[in-house]
C-alpha cells in the first residue's frame, strides 16, 4: 500500500511539475518576444482586443495599409467598423492564414487588400518582415502555419534569410530574443506582459504622420512587366484561398511617388486580380490622384507614404467608395461600438496636439 501511496504522489508531483514548467516556458516566451512597444504587436494586440463579431471589414497589407486607412473616421463617416490588420512589409502569403485568424473571434463581411507588395522577390524578405506578424500573433495552430508559409515561401533565399540554419526560433522566440535582458531592451511592459494596444484600429499615429515632406510625382503608364515568380506565385495562391470564401473581397493599390517601371508590375497584377473577377481600386493614375486631391507638397512624409493630410484624403474616398459599393451597417449610436468613437476622438487629440507643438 505504501508503494503504491508513494507511486501516486511522485505521479502528481511530475505532473504538477510538468504543469508549472509549461506555464513557465510560456510565460518566459511572452516576456522575450518582439517588444510590446512595437507599433506592429500594438495592432495585433488591438484587434485581440476587440469584442466578437463587431468588425465590418478587415483591411489587410504592409505600411501602406497602416499609413493609410484611419479607421475611426470611416467610422465617423458611415458607421462601419473597419479595422487595419497590418504590418511593415507584410508578405501576401500571410493573409489566407490571417483570415483564418480573424474568423476565430470575427464575422466580416468585407476583406480589403493591398497590392503594393506585389514588387517584392522571396530575396527581399527579411527576419522582421516574418516576425511582425508571427511574433504578434497568438499562440495556436494558426500561429505555427503562418511560420511554416513563412520558412517555405522564403526556402533557397539569397537575402537577409539566406543566414538562418535554425528555424525553431520562430517557435520559440526565447532563442531569438533571450539576449534582450544583457542589451537593457526589456522593459517592465514586456515583463508584465501589458499588452500595449494600438489606440487608432490599426491606423499608425508616430511624429511621422505629421510630417510634411515633398516628393516628386508619380510615374504612371500603362505598360505590363512581368511579377517574379515568388511574388506571382504568392498572388496566385491568394486568389484561389479568396475564391473559397464567402466574404467580399476587394484590392487596392495605395497612391505614393511610383517609380519609373515599377507601374508595369502593378498592371500585371490588377489583370490578374480583375481576370478572377475581383474589384481593383488603382490610386496610381494621374486622374485618382486628383480626384483625391493629393498634394505632392504636403500630403506625405516620404516617398511611400503619405502623412495624415494624404491619409484623410485617401480615408475619405475610399469610404466613400466601399458605403456605395457595400452594404455594410451602421453602427453609430449603437451600444457596444462606443470604443469606435474614443478612437475616433483619440485620433483627432493626436493631430491637434501635433500641430499646435509644431506652431
Amino acid at each position: 500500500m505504501e508503494r503504491k501511496s508513494s507511486k501516486k504522489k511522485n505521479a502528481i508531483r511530475a505532473g504538477i511539475f510538468v504543469v508549472v514548467a509549461a506555464l513557465l516556458l510560456f510565460y518566459l516566451n511572452s516576456v522575450f518576444n518582439i517588444a510590446d512597444s512595437d507599433s506592429n504587436k500594438q495592432i495585433f494586440n488591438a484587434f485581440y482586443a476587440e469584442e466578437e463579431n463587431t468588425i465590418d471589414a478587415i483591411y489587410f497589407g504592409t505600411s501602406a495599409s497602416n499609413r493609410y486607412f484611419i479607421g475611426p473616421e470611416a467610422y465617423q463617416e458611415t458607421g462601419a467598423t473597419i479595422f487595419t490588420l497590418a504590418t511593415m512589409g507584410m508578405p501576401l502569403f500571410f493573409i489566407p492564414t490571417l483570415m483564418d485568424e480573424v474568423e476565430k473571434t470575427q464575422s466580416p463581411q468585407l476583406y480589403i487588400i493591398e497590392l503594393r507588395w506585389v514588387l517584392k522577390t522571396k530575396d527581399m524578405i527579411t527576419d522582421a518582415h516574418i516576425r511582425r506578424v508571427t511574433d504578434s500573433m497568438k499562440y495556436s495552430s494558426n500561429r505555427s502555419q503562418a511560420i511554416e508559409d513563412a520558412l517555405e515561401f522564403t526556402e533557397g533565399a539569397e537575402g537577409e534569410l539566406s543566414n538562418i540554419e535554425e528555424p525553431l526560433d520562430y517557435y520559440i522566440p526565447i532563442i531569438k530574443y533571450h539576449s534582450r535582458l544583457e542589451t537593457g531592451d526589456l522593459t517592465p511592459g514586456d515583463v508584465f506582459l501589458a499588452n500595449s494596444k494600438n489606440e487608432t484600429k490599426g491606423y499608425v499615429t508616430s511624429p511621422k504622420t505629421l510630417k510634411q515632406v515633398s516628393q516628386k510625382e508619380g510615374v504612371y503608364s500603362e505598360e505590363r512587366s512581368a511579377l517574379s515568380p515568388e511574388a506571382e506565385e504568392a498572388l496566385v495562391e491568394l486568389l484561389d484561398y479568396c475564391d473559397g470564401l464567402d466574404q467580399e473581397i476587394l484590392f487596392v493599390l495605395s497612391p505614393y511617388s511610383v517609380k519609373d517601371g515599377q507601374m508595369g508590375k502593378f498592371n500585371t497584377a490588377m489583370d490578374m486580380v480583375r481576370q478572377r473577377g475581383y474589384e481593383v481600386v488603382n490610386f496610381n493614375t494621374e486622374a485618382m490622384v486628383e480626384e483625391l486631391g493629393l498634394d505632392w507638397e504636403t500630403d506625405f512624409y516620404n516617398s511611400k507614404h503619405v502623412n495624415y493630410l494624404g491619409a484623410q484624403k485617401y480615408t475619405d474616398y475610399l469610404t466613400e467608395y466601399i458605403a456605395a459599393n457595400y452594404d455594410l451597417p451602421d453602427h453609430r449610436g449603437e451600444e457596444g461600438y462606443e470604443s469606435w468613437e474614443e478612437a475616433y476622438q483619440y485620433y483627432l487629440d493626436f493631430v491637434a496636439d501635433g500641430i499646435q507643438e509644431t506652431e
